[in-house]
């Protein structure tokens, strides 16, 4: 009997087996443990973005707010713009770096979903619902897929937090009653929700999907130093909050999702030390934002060292130099801070020199050919090139209320005072010894010389040189002198200490192609603030002929050009026709017309080789040269415009630094 029963339950079996396979898809094992896959969906932020700009303030009216014009905004100068925005990135990440919003959440006003950067490390936490038993814990990287097992039947709540970086994150010591402190120089991140396994079904369909918010806010401090550290050497920089209790930490409990036991970290410091890239820039991260609706901070220490003044005066603390009392303050305020946010103060520390008197002789022709007049003057008065705007390029204060940076200039054309016709006549001579004497009413910073200067006769020769030995600048763009104009001659011979300077006319057709000499990168005329011209060329405005200087002695000048122009046959001379002099303030290029510029002569490849982008100012290269020599005409371009603005970003330099007004730094600091 025993046999037939046991024949019966195996035949059952067999059948069972036949029908239905061996597939665990329809009979399953209670508690049965599965792969589930983990993923980060994104970061919840707000996309707000709330802006605020204070005006610049010098270094003894910190905290003068006053929009009255002052006549003496120059020297260290200073802004402070404020930013309020969605945290987002990483510690000190824009969010325009490395993140990207991806859907916006329709329910929530101004917040999205942002991604979180790959690599970037989380820890997962999961607990049985029903019992609160703790289960497993993982730490995974963003971007890079997760799984952990699960029960078949079981309903787990889990819990998710991060750095918002790549630095390791070790397991709670308790997983109980899991607690970690919120960190003060990083972020933290986090998660919670919960996943029900069934009984059946596909793995692939169990998904922990994690959204994070942020559990704290970034106070984001960021102090740009490069424009002042074009002029000096910053050795040090101490900046400090006006106290130590804005930073705050907590004990976050992570199953609570409680933040409890805040405390002051107390943070005073900001920077105390020097930067390779003039920037510094610190996050910190806090648990009560609303503390930050306003703070100030201090710049307590800043000693840089100058260059281009005289060693005894180099060095000077910009932060006390009038008094400790009145070291630099800036205060930032914010709407209504909250959790989340990031809060941004970026100051700049620029050095912006005093408005210039610029006196031009020429022509007075509408060509501009000593940049008094049309676009050439249009270029140097525009605040984006020369200006105290955030965005100028070269920082210049300027002259009166709404004016530009050239004392006497309007819109359209410097002012007839700053004007001169040249003549070859006694007149013109007691005029320009008159005008640039020492002690002269309205005397110039920068004299600029363009066509038609046929000579420098003996008076002007000498009132030049007193001028440029008075630590006058001069931009000379010269080419009509004869070769045997020995008072011209004089005025070179002079200048450098020698009898035997000499030109040479290099002539032929209009259009002449000379090739830029040099190749150092810290060159300011061949890679200055406009652009960089080595390797390129310069073109001479519409001929007969481009002035060399012969004999100029090699320790005295950089040359920029030399004799030969590249569609022009050899020149039989060796010479210079540009150049700077290395220890006095002279540029001297052979073209009179070097900026001349033509609306009509926009396409001439011969002539008008100026040009610049009416809509942005800023100088542009032009197609030039004349058809000569195996050179096809216009197939390089000519940067007389760059460089005439980096000779020009060089002269403000130089007359703010080295010119023949007293420096704003040169007298002893206020105690």
């Amino acid at each position: 009997m025993m046999k037939i029963e046991r024949s019966i339950f195996a035949t059952v079996i067999l059948i069972i087996l036949i029908l239905f396979g061996c597939s665990d898809k329809l009979v399953e094992t209670p508690g049965e443990l599965l792969q589930l896959k983990i993923g980060v969906e994104g970061i919840t932020a707000s996309v707000e973005n709330i802006s605020t700009i204070t005006s610049q303030r010098s270094a003894n009216t910190w905290e003068n707010n006053s929009s009255t014009f002052s006549g003496d905004e120059s020297g260290f100068i200073t802004s402070l713009t404020t930013i309020q925005d969605g945290l987002i990135g990483a510690s000190n990440e824009d969010s325009s770096d490395s993140y990207k919003i991806q859907n916006p959440i329709k329910k929530t006003i101004n917040r999205a979903v942002i991604d979180m950067q790959e690599g970037y490390t989380y820890r997962v936490l999961i607990y049985n619902r029903n019992t609160g038993e703790f289960w497993r814990t993982i730490q995974a990287r963003s971007g890079t897929p997760a799984t952990v097992e699960g029960q078949r039947g079981v309903t787990y709540t889990w819990y998710a937090y991060s750095y918002n970086n790549m630095d390791e994150i070790p397991a709670p010591a308790n997983v109980l009653n899991p607690l970690i402190e919120t960190p003060i120089d990083k972020s933290l991140m986090y998660a919670t929700g919960e996943i029900t396994i069934p009984t059946t079904g596909q793995a692939e369909a169990n998904i922990i999907g994690i959204l994070f918010e942020h559990k704290v806010a970034q106070l984001r401090i960021k102090i740009d130093a490069t424009s002042l550290a074009t002029y000096a050497t910053i050795n040090n920089l101490n900046a400090t909050f006006d106290n130590s209790s804005y930073i705050k930490k907590g004990q976050f409990n992570i199953r609570e999702n409680r933040i409890s036991q805040i405390e002051v970290v107390p943070t005073e410091t900001i920077f105390n030390t020097r930067s390779t890239t003039n920037i510094w820039d610190r996050s910190f991260f806090t648990v009560d934002a609303q503390v930050l609706s306003t703070y100030k901070i201090f710049i307590n220490d800043l000693p840089v060292t100058f260059t281009g003044v005289p060693e005894a005066l180099a060095n000077r603390n910009l932060a006390t130099y009038f008094g400790a009392v009145n070291r630099p303050a800036f205060t930032s305020s914010f709407r209504n801070p909250v959790i989340g946010q990031r809060l941004t103060s970026n100051i700049f520390l620029n050095y912006q020199p005093s408005s210039l008197r610029v006196l031009h002789i020429s022509s007075g022709s509408s060509d501009g050919f000593a940049l008094e007049q049309g676009p050439s003057w249009q270029f140097i008065n525009s605040k984006e090139n020369f200006g105290d705007l955030p965005q100028s390029v070269v920082k210049i204060g300027s002259w009166t209320a709404g004016g530009g940076a050239w004392e006497g200039g309007t819109a359209t054309a410097n002012s007839a005072q700053n004007r001169m016709t040249f003549s070859t006549s006694s007149a013109f001579d007691n005029q320009i010894r008159t005008r640039l004497a020492a002690g002269a009413p309205n005397r110039p910073d920068i004299v600029i010389i363009g066509f038609n200067v046929s000579s420098i006769s003996t008076i002007f020769g000498t009132a030049l040189n007193d001028f440029i030995n008075d630590r006058g600048i001069v931009v000379m763009m010269l080419q009509s002198v004869s070769n045997n104009d020995q008072t011209s001659a004089n005025f070179f011979n002079n200048l450098f200490g020698v009898n035997n300077i000499g030109f040479f006319n290099n002539t032929g057709a209009s259009g002449a192609m000379y090739p830029i000499d040099g190749n150092n990168p810290t060159d300011v005329i061949l890679n200055g603030p406009f652009g960089d011209v080595r390797n390129q060329f310069w073109g001479d405005d519409r001929g007969p002929s481009t002035l060399g200087i012969v004999n100029a002695p090699a320790n005295q000048i950089t040359i920029y050009s030399r004799e030969q122009a590249i569609n022009r046959a050899a020149a039989g001379t060796s010479g210079a026709t540009m150049f700077i002099h290395n220890t006095k303030s002279l540029f001297f290029v052979g073209d009179g017309g070097f900026v001349a510029y033509s609306a009509g002569g926009a396409n001439n490849m011969t002539a008008y080789p100026f040009l610049y982008d009416a809509n942005t100012t800023r100088p542009l290269p032009k197609p030039f040269g004349n058809s000569s020599n195996g050179y096809v005409a216009g197939s390089r371009n000519a940067y007389n415009s760059i460089i005439m603005a980096n000779v020009m970003a060089w002269a403000v330099r130089k007359a703010e630094l080295e010119g023949v007004r007293p420096w704003k730094y040169a007298a002893p600091p206020t105690p």
